[in-house]
């Protein structure tokens, strides 16, 4: 189809990372879903941020955050810096007292002396009286401490993507190397798959792996490796496929795009 064997092996091992990947995608949503991790890593943030357990817990149940959960009684997985700095200043000087910075003072200084104390008492302190620029300084604390959180969440959830890449290639017995030879070898093999990968949309993207096993590739475990070399090659083949399917779907999604045009509409696949 594009008059290049190397480049339909390329494309046609692409939709299988693809497909691989729509699986592992799916799979890493549900635990993190299941398990809560976004809002217990978010909550683990805030009382970190906070220190004080008491103010951490205060603010943490508070209305305009405890209401943020997708549902009732389930914690929220992200807080804007608005509302936390709103639930702060409450918290902190209830009601119509929160917007009078000098009462936001005083009780700031009644609270025990931690780092979030000081914290809060110099971005009190540079507002210079401006309840306002004091709410700014509350967010941008806020967001710094929210980037750090992110990104020992997406540190954990690489070596859980790996994991579940792993399990899946394992399962479908995706040995890269051996779909390379199978592809390079059999040009009806590499055509159909070709044409399964230009053909391939958003509207469809859940049925790419009943694709896959339509097309006659050589995957599963039919026939096990019998010498050290074979054995060799097959845990090599797959863990080559563990790594590109931790890559992700949209990766593998906008490779095929640049190369097979894969899409007519239809919005990008969602990262974790």
């Amino acid at each position: 189809m594009f008059g290049s064997g190397i480049l339909e092996v390329a494309v046609g091992l692409a939709f299988v990372y693809f497909a691989l990947s729509t699986v592992a995608s799916h799979i890493n949503e549900r635990v993190a879903g299941i398990l809560s991790w976004r809002a217990k890593d978010l909550e683990k943030g805030i009382r970190n941020l906070l220190s004080e357990p008491g103010l951490a817990q205060a603010v943490w149940q508070h209305p305009l955050i405890a209401l943020l959960g997708s549902k009732p009684g389930r914690a929220p997985a992200y807080i804007p810096a608005s509302a936390f700095s709103m639930a702060l200043f409450d918290t902190v000087c209830p009601g119509p007292a929160s917007a009078d910075i000098a009462q936001v003072r005083f009780a700031l200084d009644l609270l025990p002396d931690t780092s979030a104390r000081r914290a809060l008492l110099a971005i009190v302190d540079s507002s210079y009286g401006d309840i306002a620029r004091a709410r700014q300084g509350v967010e941008d604390w806020f967001n710094a401490a929210m980037q750090r959180v992110a990104g020992e969440y997406k540190r954990r959830l690489l070596w859980f993507t790996l994991l579940v890449a792993a399990i899946v290639a394992s399962a479908v017995g995706a040995d890269t190397i051996t779909l390379a030879q199978s592809l390079w070898q059999e040009e009806g093999l590499r055509a159909g798959l070709v044409a399964a990968a230009t053909s391939q949309s958003t509207a469809n993207n859940q049925n790419a792996l009943q694709m896959l096993s339509n097309l006659g590739l050589p995957l599963g475990w039919g026939s096990l490796p019998t010498t050290v070399t074979e054995w060799s090659l097959k845990v090599a083949g797959l863990v080559l496929t563990t790594l590109a399917v931790s890559l992700g779907a949209p990766f593998w999604f906008d490779f095929l795009q640049k190369f097979s045009n894969p899409r007519s509409s239809g919005l990008k696949p969602q990262t974790n």
